[in-house]
């Protein structure tokens, strides 16, 4: 952990430029930088000259073109991926968990199962020419499936080949911050691990994604701070450097969010709901600020919903910064300006604005240029913040019986067969944390979409279950093995109940982030 952090490193005292793809490292770069570039670079071959991409400017955030190639993507794929197809050609009835507000509740929210809603097009053509303003007052699975739509335009075909993420095992998140504007995200993504001959066909991906946002969340970074709230999410640290290296890793961050949702990868991490309303375009109220900082809320919610003399607050216009040591006023004449009954609603406003927005500025433009050069912005106003938190993070639980339900069984494995038995048994007296765990050792992720088990996918919207496979038990290597890429475990056949429960849980007591790159 803590990569974010090395900054103490030799530094190049004049312009290095790179002897094989000639890309140039400004003075006062890292020494350890430019040399694993120089080590890892492998480049592409260079066919007629692109224009220099111009940066997009959106409101007050500039985004940033995330590749300099741009190949033709393809508006009309021949081929609908799989995940897709599903939602037009199974009609049989399907389920999905949504996420609702309480009635009469602003802040407290609980998982619904409800029935999927039949899809207001007979195909993909007709869905595509649905109007924005009738899919906006859509369910959400009418929504997502045609934001996956729309977003299956920008996406360049494999067949035009793949980017090649090449990182380092012990400084994964440096050699990535040194990679990642040369990519082009809208392509296929292939993370390879240097000295390693594993191949990514999707589990890699993942894996990279979930140990970039760790590093980058971790307190060490000074990045982010826990939010006091019931759930465990993060909010940006205010008080965080503004240094360029802290800004690149927020850019990156938009880059691992944006492919994520991309690519449909739920995250492990949450964000706080300011963020999530920033990322959709839209304003945030008191409300949201329960999710922020509860004291702030109620210290907030008191001063709007109640009366009190002048004399009971002594309270002024301005906001202490403990970092730089002054007061910012929220408006000019703010230390004189008084907190009262008549402009306490403008003072709450004014708070919400600044620590959600003005405070965190710079870190949040950095983070929204490179997310919405991925998923574009107008896209993303389609949806409710509880619908992109239902997209980002899936669902927070695991429900066992849809996972047996939605399970292949390879070689000499079936359902009831014994050892296949013992293993359920198993799983369903695990609580949910190490049952996430598990998850994570099979697929390279703790949780799965709204839609359950049945929508496991490999690499290239191909739907694939998680899928059991015998092999031979041996004493040389006991343990059961995953496939990410393919969500799938090798599961060696145990004689007795009490091996394959001693395995189990030795795998999911491991410290999975330590095993990036397994299989």
């Amino acid at each position: 952990m803590g990569n974010c952090l090395k900054r103490n490193q030799p530094q190049l005292q004049q312009n290095q430029q790179c002897p094989k793809c000639h890309l140039v490292f400004q003075a006062q770069s890292s020494v350890l930088l430019y040399q694993q570039h120089v080590t890892n670079c492998r480049v592409r071959p260079i066919q007629n000259q692109p224009l220099q991409p111009r940066n997009l400017q959106v409101g007050d955030v500039v985004i940033e073109p995330n590749h300099h190639h741009i190949p033709n993507p393809n508006p009309n794929p021949r081929t609908t991926p799989h995940y897709i197809q599903d939602d037009f050609q199974n009609r049989k009835q399907k389920y999905y968990w949504c996420k609702e507000l309480l009635p009469g509740s602003k802040i407290k929210y609980k998982w619904n199962k409800k029935l999927s809603p039949p899809m207001p097009a007979a195909n993909v053509s007709e869905m595509l020419a649905l109007p924005w303003v009738q899919i906006k007052n859509s369910e959400f699975p009418i929504k997502q499936t045609w934001f996956r739509l729309q977003l299956e335009k920008k996406r360049i075909p494999w067949q035009q080949g793949a980017e090649t993420l090449s990182v380092n095992k012990e400084s994964f998140l440096m050699t990535t911050l040194n990679m990642y504007k040369e990519i082009n995200w809208h392509k296929e993504v292939k993370v390879h691990i240097d000295g390693d001959k594993v191949l990514d066909a999707g589990g890699l991906l993942r894996e990279w994604a979930n140990l970039i946002m760790k590093e980058i969340i971790h307190p060490e970074s000074g990045m982010f701070q826990l939010a006091d709230c019931e759930d465990v999410s993060y909010k940006i640290n205010c008080e965080a450097d503004t240094d360029e290296h802290i800004i690149d890793c927020f850019k990156l961050l938009g880059i691992v969010v944006g492919k994520c949702i991309f690519e449909r990868i739920p995250l492990n991490i949450y964000f706080d709901r300011s963020i999530i309303k920033h990322i959709i375009g839209q304003p945030i109220f008191l409300e949201d600020i329960y999710y922020y900082d509860r004291q702030l809320y109620q210290s907030w919610d008191f001063l709007v919903n109640n009366k009190f003399e002048a004399d009971d607050i002594s309270e002024f216009f301005v906001i202490y910064r403990k970092s730089k040591g002054d007061y910012y006023e929220l408006k000019k004449g703010g230390q004189t300006l008084q907190l009262d009954m008549d402009n306490c609603q403008e003072y709450v406003n004014l708070c919400i604005e600044y620590y959600t927005y003005i405070s965190v500025k710079p870190f949040l433009t950095a983070f929204l240029s490179t997310l919405y050069s991925i998923i574009p912005k107008q896209l993303l106003s389609l949806l409710e913040p509880l619908e992109l938190e239902m997209i980002l993070y899936g669902t927070p639980f695991i429900d066992i019986n849809d996972w047996k339900d939605n399970t292949d069984y390879k070689g000499a494995y079936y359902r009831t067969h014994q050892t296949i038995q013992w293993f359920w048994e198993i799983l369903e007296q695990l609580d949910q944390f190490n049952l996430a765990k598990f998850l994570q050792f099979c697929t390279g992720s703790t949780r799965t979409p709204v839609e359950g088990f049945r929508k496991l996918e490999s690499n290239r919207g191909n739907c694939s279950k998680f899928c059991i496979e015998s092999v031979p038990y041996t004493k040389a290597n006991p343990y059961p093995k995953a496939h990410t890429c393919f969500n799938r475990l090798e599961l060696p056949m145990y004689e007795t109940r009490e091996e394959i429960e001693s395995y189990l849980k030795a795998v999911i007591q491991a410290d999975m982030d330590g095993q990036f790159g397994m299989e």
